[in-house]
């Protein structure tokens, strides 16, 4: 492929083959931790080698070079205005001429992984610094010559990027965890674009989209308005996403969907109820989580959540299997758990004989018996 070659394409894409130096690590990709975000070059590439497990990829690239099949996608950084939405023949031309000059520089919006890893085989300065000795010293001359020139679709704004990271991320096969999803819906409804046109763009049919997003807005609701700490929610982002599908009413939000606030879904009277179950997923500064995967989201606290006698009982002892027992109703939970006590103490009652001598023993039966005659004080009461 020639390294002049520029193919104009719809939407003002431009295919280019553009120097490494040229090409910036994104300071908004959503796959970054939001503390991470906005960081100059150097923290980003070394937040890239501490988080994506750039070795991996450094392995494959040192022995094969970059494939020209998979290219960057890219937008420039300082973009004139009249120039981000180019449709015109006239603009076109423009914009070709801008992107093709040598001192223009581009953010890389997919593909940041390989860009970190291609900077850091041919870095041995930035190698130094993060202390990285386990690749990029023996590149050959035809691998090295491969990365240093990079292939890019280059688009002329974030917006026109949106139907093919929405695609390839949100609903395709490479997709982002769920809280970088739905970090990256927000930021797109923040640029102007809203759900539902980003939901027909990437052929979302299922609002999942519009879901992940309404997540996104309790969370940010949570820690402003009840000061919760979501660092927990945000690395099992999907717990909440999946609460959604069956304890919206318990947050005071509407049945359908599409019903929902997106400015403000979890109403003011709603916010304690909101903690609670936030609590239950996550936990919060005096209380661990009463789930331990996302099962016992789906086979044991959605029905707690719905149930006043089992919601009463986990508010009180925060433990979610036995309040899912109280899911019948008490009367049944109370007779369930005579029978099973009964069971228990038959079984004794068939052994114990050989224990006469044992004080432990002996003192768990009179505890027993103390327990048996409340239990028929209070019926004859």
């Amino acid at each position: 492929m020639s390294k002049t070659t520029t193919i104009v394409t719809k939407l003002g894409q431009s295919r280019l083959d553009i120097p490494l130096e040229r090409l910036l690590l994104d300071p908004e990709n959503p796959r970054l931790r939001q503390e991470t975000q906005g960081k100059n070059q150097n923290e980003l590439l070394k937040v890239m080698h501490q988080d994506f497990n750039i070795a991996e990829l450094a392995d494959s690239l040192s022995q094969n070079g970059y494939f020209a099949e998979e290219p960057l996608v890219a937008v420039p950084k300082d973009l004139p205005s009249k120039l981000k939405n180019p449709t015109t023949e006239k603009l076109k031309s423009e914009f070709d001429m801008y992107v093709r000059q040598k001192t223009t520089e581009f953010y890389v919006v997919e593909g940041n992984r390989r860009l970190a890893t291609c900077k850091l085989l041919l870095d041995s300065n930035a190698r130094s610094s993060l202390k990285i000795k386990s690749f990029g010293i023996d590149l050959s001359v035809d691998v090295t010559e491969s990365i240093k020139i990079l292939p890019v679709i280059v688009y002329p704004n974030r917006d026109a990027v949106l139907t093919y990271l929405g695609v390839r991320h949100i609903v395709g096969v490479e997709k982002w965890d769920s809280y970088a999803k739905a970090r990256y819906i927000k930021s797109m409804v923040v640029s102007g674009v809203n759900v539902d046109e980003i939901q027909a763009k990437i052929g979302d049919k299922r609002n999942a989209t519009k879901l992940s997003y309404i997540c996104y807005e309790i969370l940010e609701q949570a820690k402003d308005l009840l000061n919760y700490d979501i660092t927990k929610a945000k690395r099992n982002f999907s717990f909440l996403i999946l609460s959604m599908g069956s304890m919206r009413n318990f947050l005071g939000m509407p049945r359908k969907i599409n019903e929902v606030n997106l400015s403000e879904p979890v109403s003011k009277e709603n916010l304690a109820n909101l903690h609670f179950l936030l609590s239950c997923l996550y936990g919060d500064e005096k209380n661990e989580p009463v789930i331990d995967e996302s099962r016992d989201i789906t086979d044991f606290l959605k029905w707690v959540i719905n149930n006043d006698d089992a919601l009463e009982y986990l508010k009180e002892n925060r433990d979610l299997k036995e309040a899912y027992e109280f899911t019948d109703g008490e009367e049944t939970y109370l007779r369930k758990a005579l029978s099973t006590a009964n069971k228990k103490l038959d079984l004794v009652l068939g052994k114990v004989h050989r224990h006469k001598d044992n004080t432990i023993i002996r003192d768990e039966i009179d505890k027993a018996s103390e327990t048996i005659k409340e239990l028929l004080k209070r019926i004859s009461d």
